[in-house]
C-alpha cells in the first residue's frame, strides 16, 4: 500500500505500508501524516491554501486524525463534507493512482522493492501540466 498527494507545485513522496500492517489512526498519523506534515507540506502548499481530501478509512476520519490536522491549521475536509459514493472526486483517485497503474503495467517487477522503486521514478516522471490539469477538473 502507497499514500501519496498532489498539490499545484508537485507531488508528495510516497509512504509506503509495509505488507500486514494495519493502520489504525496510530499509525495513519505516526507514519504517515506528521512525516507529510514534516517533509512535504510546507514545500508543496507554500501559500496555505491546501484542502486535505481523504477518503473514508477509519484512520482518516477518526477524531484523533481530525485533531491533528485542526492542531496543524491543516484545511481538510471533514468526513460530513465528503460526498458518499464518489471516489472519482479526489484528484489523486480520479487521476493520480490511475496514471501511475498504467505506467506501472508497462514495466516488469518482480519484487515489493522493485515496485516501490518504479513507484518513485514513475511519479518523479509525472508533468507539472498534467497535475495542474487533474486539480483544475
Amino acid at each position: 500500500m502507497v499514500w501519496m498527494g498532489i498539490s499545484a507545485i508537485g507531488v508528495t513522496k510516497p509512504r509506503f505500508v509495509q505488507p500486514g500492517i494495519k493502520i489504525n489512526s496510530e499509525y495513519y498519523i505516526q507514519k504517515i501524516l506528521k512525516p507529510f506534515l514534516k517533509d512535504d507540506y510546507c514545500r508543496l502548499y507554500l501559500i496555505g491554501d491546501a484542502v486535505s481530501h481523504q477518503d473514508s478509512a477509519p484512520s482518516h476520519a477518526s477524531r484523533v486524525t481530525q485533531k491533528l490536522f485542526t492542531d496543524q491549521q491543516v484545511e481538510f475536509l471533514k468526513p460530513q463534507r465528503w460526498m458518499p459514493n464518489s471516489p472519482d472526486a479526489a484528484p489523486c483517485d480520479f487521476f493520480l493512482w490511475g496514471h501511475l497503474k498504467n505506467k506501472l503495467n508497462k514495466r516488469r517487477v518482480s519484487t515489493l522493492r522493485g515496485l516501490q522503486k518504479a513507484i518513485r521514478e514513475d511519479m518523479k516522471k509525472i508533468p507539472q501540466e498534467m497535475i495542474l490539469q487533474a486539480l483544475e477538473s
